[in-house]
């Protein structure tokens, strides 16, 4: 055996336990830094030539079953012939064999700010081009939310080189179907949403079960923990809800406040409508529940009684439909929604169909789950033991949009125009194709 980082003299004690005319291998043992063995061969006059070569090896390419390298050319002592005639059942012994072995190279050093980092700490399971990573959403098509998201995994995607797997499913049934074929198809980690945890639970657990990282984002973070996620990414359901009250209170808004909610299993958009009950205090929050567009106009616009003085639509899809129902036969109401869509809602804003968004941060959800994934994946710390016994929150604040906001894209200087001019005439015609509203 070869002890790392020194140099020895190997005395090769050539103990020949078959007789003087055979010839044969003999290997050393390994303690994971370097392997030998004796080499042997009968020449044609009887006489036994011995060498000996040595290999590294690599414990990390032990773990992952790949091939060890090569042995290294076969080194000769001087003293290395065996006589044909030579005594059975006596040890023969070599000249000596100055042996180097090749030292590791150190750990590679990266200097980052003020710091010097050698190695890389959460690299304990590393991935590369081949590595399976899953994303998968509830939702539908139609909504211009989840195509920014899927745009953001794209970029991820294509920014740090990985199999990424992204696909979308409006049942939860069908989600978890999904999470399983991940699974058996042998990903390293899963990013679901939550908007039907119960649907998703027991898929889930077989995925933590088989040693499958999961991270969840976007609706249920209640129930990450629940569900074994070792991050969640998401908007603040709860800040949204606050947030909406407060904009309401400095518009002074007084009476009920329809929350329209445009997914029939969704826990993100119940607590949206859950925390804008609690913080509102001018009246009752009503619920509208639509799934049918057709039909949606007409629910919204007969649940707008005079008690009524606000409606905030939970996405920009419902907001058309909420601003087509009441902008022009309750110019009154005060109309919101939360969205991170372009460019309608703005120019909605511009209009005054709508007084204020809560922008839902669409983009980012999608990059911060990316990270996360990789992250989930990597970190050496397994899920929900040892140190973290609940999912990691990452939360998003809502972003309060006004018309003030929208006018001041036009009055920024020429230097931003130049850099978001296919932007800028894109809002440009949705503005111009907007109806405008009377009223608050």
């Amino acid at each position: 055996m070869i002890k790392r980082n020194a140099r020895v003299l190997v005395g090769l004690l050539i103990g020949l336990i078959v007789g003087a005319g055979a010839t044969g291998l003999i290997w050393a043992t390994s303690d994971g830094s370097a392997e030998v063995r004796i080499t042997a061969r009968k020449l044609d006059d009887g006489r036994v030539e011995v060498a000996l070569q040595t290999r590294a090896v690599d414990p990390q390419a032990q773990l992952e079953g790949l091939d060890s390298p090569d042995w290294g050319e076969r080194l000769r002592p001087q003293f290395r012939i065996l006589p044909a005639d030579a005594e059975a059942d006596r040890w023969y012994v070599s000249s000596p064999l100055e042996i180097g072995v090749h030292e590791p190279p150190p750990p590679s050093v990266a200097e980052i700010g003020p710091f010097e980092i050698s190695g890389t700490p959460t690299v304990s399971r590393p991935f590369g081009r081949d590595t399976l990573f899953c994303v998968l959403t509830h939702g539908v098509q139609e909504d211009f939310f989840w195509f920014q998201v899927y745009s953001a995994l794209l970029d991820a995607q294509r920014w740090n080189d990985i199999d990424l797997r992204a696909e979308m499913y409006e049942r939860g049934a069908d989600q978890a179907d999904a999470i399983r074929r991940c699974v058996d198809d042998g990903a390293a980690a899963i990013a679901t949403t939550l908007a039907d945890p119960d649907a998703l639970l027991p898929a889930l657990e077989e995925a933590n079960d088989a040693g499958v990282r999961v991270v969840t984002f976007n609706s249920g973070s209640d129930s990450a923990t629940d569900v074994g996620s070792i991050a969640h990414v998401s908007l603040d359901e709860s800040a949204v809800g606050r947030t909406a009250a407060e904009q309401f209170r400095q518009r002074d808004v007084s009476g009920d406040i329809l929350c329209i909610i445009h997914e029939p299993s969704n826990t993100g958009l119940e607590q949206r409508c859950d925390s804008l009950e609690i913080s509102y205090d001018g009246g009752s929050v009503i619920r509208v529940r639509i799934s049918d567009s057709e039909d949606s106009v007409a629910t919204i616009a007969a649940l707008a009684t005079e008690t009524v003085g606000g409606a905030i639509a939970l996405n920009a899809n419902t907001a058309y439909l909420m601003a087509n129902a009441l902008s022009a036969s309750r110019p009154d109401i005060v109309l919101a929604a939360v969205t991170a869509d372009f460019p309608a809602p703005l120019a909605m804003l511009h209009s005054g169909r709508l007084s204020f968004v809560l922008w839902s941060h669409a983009l980012e959800q999608g990059y911060l789950t990316t990270t996360a994934l990789l992250w989930g994946h990597g970190t050496p710390f397994p899920t929900q033991t040892g140190l973290f016994a609940e999912a990691t929150q990452i939360s998003i604040l809502p972003t309060v949009v006004t018309s003030e906001a929208v006018q001041a894209l036009f009055d920024a200087d020429s230097a931003l125009r130049e850099t978001l001019p296919a932007w800028i005439d894109a809002l440009e015609r949705a503005i111009q194709e907007e109806p405008q509203r009377d009223g608050p």
